[in-house]
C-alpha cells in the first residue's frame, strides 16, 4: 500500500511539473504551488463529460457563487496541464491571465465574478482535458473531458456552378439515395440561412417559404439535390449541403449572369424590323442593362496586417463610401458582424461603434468616409482574419478580407544590465500605474499612495518614469525574463504596453529594437 501510495504521489509531481515551471518566479508561486501539491494528494478529482458540437460554444463551470479574498481559480488543457486561465484576488485586487496561445485566440471567456470558463466557436483541435484548480482554504480539482463532434465530415471541395439569368439552377447531391438515419440541410449565404431540410427518420421535407428571395422557386429531389428555378442575380453566392447521419458536407459557389433574356432579343428583332426609328431606344434599353450587370459584380481583396500590440491599426477598405451604403465587418469565424451600417451618412469624423463582442468594446471606430475599421491600442487577441463587405445603392458588393498578426514587442537584454521598457505614454493627473510581470501577471509597481513595488524580488531594482509611465529594471537575472505588461487607468480610458524581455548577447540586435520602440513611439505620439 505505501509503494503504490507513493507512486501516486509521484505521479502527481510529474504532472504538477509544468505548473512549477510558471510559478517559480515568485514567492508566491512557490506557496501556491506547495497548497496545489499537497490538495492533490489530499483530496480526490470529480471528473465531467461533455460532448460539443463542432462551432458551438461549451461552458465548464466552476460552481462557485463568487471568488473570494485570497482564491485562486487556475484552468489547465491537456495532458501537460497548460495553463490557459487564471485568476487570483486578494485584497480587493483581482489579478486576471487568460492565454495568448493561438489555438484559443479569440475563444476564451472567464467569468471574473465565478470563474467559469466558457470556449467559443470550438474546434477539433479544443477536444481534451480540461483541469480547474481551486485553491481556497483547500484544494479541489475537477477535470472536464470535452469531446468536438463534426458538424459536417469531410468536405468535397467547392464546385462552381454558373448560369444566365432566368435559366434554373440545379445543385447535386452525390448521394445515390439517402440512408434510414441522414438528415440532409441545404443552407445559403455567410449566415448560413436555411433553404431546405430532408429528415428520412421521420420522412419530413422542408422548403423554405418565408425568404422572399426562394419563394415559390426551390424543389427538392428524393436524392436531395436542390433545383433553384428562374434564378436571379440576388440567387448568387455560397451553398452548401450538409448530411447529419453521414458527416459529409458539400459546398457550390453559384454565379448569375444578367444576360437579355431571349424574350428581349426577340423584341429587339421585331423593334428593328417592324421600327427602324425604335433602335435608338432598344441601344438606350441595352446599355442600361450592361451597366446593371457590371454594378453587380463581386469583387473581393486580400490583405496582410502586421503590427506591434499596443498601436493602432486601421483596416482600410479603399473604398471611398456614398450616402445610403451599407457596410459589415466580421472577425474570424463569428456570423455575428462586429459593427454595421444599413444606410451610410458620409462624416469627416470618425465613428465610435458599439459592439457586444468584449474583445473589441471601447477600442472600435469606423472612418467617416471610407467605413476603415480603426482599432486602437491592439492586442494579440487580435490577431486573425477580417472581412468587410460594402453593398452600393446599385447592389454592386465589395468584399475585402484582412489578415492581420498582432506581435509582442520584444526586448533583448545581457544579464546583470538594465533594461528600460519605454512606452512613451501621457501620465495625467490621477491615473492609476499598474506593471505585472509573468503568466501569473504578479503586481510588481503601482503608483498608488506612493511608489509602491509589490513584488518581493523586483525590490530596490525598479525606477519608473512619472510623466510616461515607463518602467527600468537594474541587474536584470535569468528570473526577470519573460513577458511585463503596464496598465494605465483613469475613468475615461484604460491604455496598456506590453514587452516581451529576452536574453541577449548581440548589441546590434539591442540597437535595432531601440530604433524600432523610437518608431512605434512616433506613432502613438501622433495617435494620442
Amino acid at each position: 500500500m505505501e509503494i503504490q501510495r507513493n507512486s501516486r504521489i509521484l505521479n502527481h509531481l510529474q504532472k504538477s511539473f509544468v505548473l512549477y515551471s510558471l510559478l517559480y518566479e515568485n514567492t508566491q508561486g512557490i506557496i501556491l504551488l506547495s497548497l496545489l501539491l499537497l490538495g492533490g494528494v489530499c483530496n480526490a478529482e470529480t471528473e465531467e463529460k461533455m460532448p460539443v458540437m463542432e462551432g458551438d460554444s461549451v461552458t465548464l463551470h466552476t460552481n462557485l457563487s463568487e471568488i473570494l479574498d485570497k482564491d485562486t481559480i487556475l484552468w489547465g488543457f491537456g495532458p501537460r496541464e497548460l495553463i490557459i486561465s487564471q485568476i487570483t484576488r486578494k485584497e480587493d485586487l483581482t489579478s486576471f491571465f487568460v492565454t495568448d496561445e493561438v489555438s484559443f485566440a479569440g475563444r476564451l471567456q472567464v467569468d471574473q465574478q465565478t470563474g467559469s470558463l466558457t470556449i467559443r466557436n470550438i474546434r477539433n483541435r479544443h477536444s481534451g482535458q480540461y483541469k480547474l484548480t481551486i485553491s481556497r482554504e483547500k484544494t479541489r480539482y475537477r477535470i472536464f473531458h470535452v469531446h468536438v463532434f463534426d458538424v459536417a465530415g469531410k468536405k468535397d471541395g467547392v464546385k462552381s456552378v454558373s448560369v444566365n439569368e432566368g435559366e434554373s439552377v440545379v445543385l447535386q447531391n452525390d448521394a445515390a439515395e439517402l440512408q434510414k438515419d441522414d438528415l440532409l440541410i441545404w443552407r445559403f449565404g455567410d449566415e448560413g440561412i436555411l433553404l431546405a431540410k430532408i429528415d428520412v427518420e421521420t420522412n419530413n421535407h422542408l422548403l423554405n417559404d418565408d425568404d422572399e428571395r426562394f419563394r415559390n422557386r426551390l424543389q427538392l429531389n428524393q436524392t436531395g439535390s436542390l433545383t433553384i428555378t428562374n434564378a436571379r442575380t440576388e440567387h448568387a453566392g455560397l451553398y452548401e449541403v450538409q448530411i447529419r447521419g453521414r458527416g459529409s458536407s458539400k459546398q457550390f459557389l453559384v454565379s448569375v449572369r444578367a444576360d437579355l433574356s431571349s424574350a428581349v432579343i426577340a423584341g429587339i428583332v421585331v423593334a428593328v424590323l417592324l421600327v427602324a426609328g425604335l433602335l435608338t431606344a432598344v441601344v438606350i434599353y441595352y446599355r442600361r442593362r450592361i451597366t446593371e450587370v457590371k454594378n453587380q459584380e463581386v469583387t473581393v481583396e486580400e490583405e496582410k496586417v502586421s503590427e506591434m500590440e499596443g498601436r493602432t491599426v486601421a483596416l482600410k477598405t479603399g473604398t471611398k463610401l456614398h450616402d445610403g451604403d451599407e457596410i459589415k465587418w466580421w472577425f474570424g469565424d463569428d456570423n455575428n458582424p462586429i459593427t454595421k451600417f444599413s444606410e451610410w451618412t458620409i462624416t469627416d469624423a470618425d465613428i465610435n461603434c458599439d459592439v457586444t463582442d468584449e474583445r473589441f468594446r471601447n477600442k472600435v471606430q469606423m472612418g467617416g468616409k471610407s467605413g476603415d475599421l480603426i482599432i486602437s491600442y491592439i492586442r494579440t487577441i487580435h490577431s486573425g482574419v477580417y472581412k468587410v463587405q460594402i453593398t452600393g445603392k446599385t447592389k454592386k458588393t465589395k468584399y475585402k478580407i484582412f489578415i492581420v498578426t498582432v506581435n509582442v514587442m520584444k526586448v533583448p537584454v545581457k544579464v546583470g544590465n538594465p533594461v528600460t521598457l519605454e512606452t512613451d505614454i501621457k501620465i495625467e493627473e490621477g491615473d492609476l500605474i499598474l506593471w505585472t510581470f509573468g503568466v501569473k501577471n504578479c503586481l510588481i509597481f503601482k503608483n498608488e499612495s506612493g511608489p509602491t513595488s509589490i513584488c518581493e524580488s523586483f525590490r530596490g531594482r525598479l525606477q519608473l518614469n512619472k510623466h510616461n509611465g515607463s518602467l527600468t529594471i537594474t541587474n536584470i537575472t535569468d528570473a526577470d525574463f519573460g513577458h511585463f505588461q503596464l496598465q494605465v487607468l483613469n475613468g475615461k480610458r484604460n491604455r496598456f504596453r506590453r514587452f516581451n524581455v529576452i536574453k541577449g548577447d548581440d548589441t546590434f540586435e539591442l540597437h535595432s529594437v531601440q530604433l524600432e520602440l523610437e518608431a512605434v513611439e512616433k506613432q502613438i505620439r501622433v495617435l494620442e
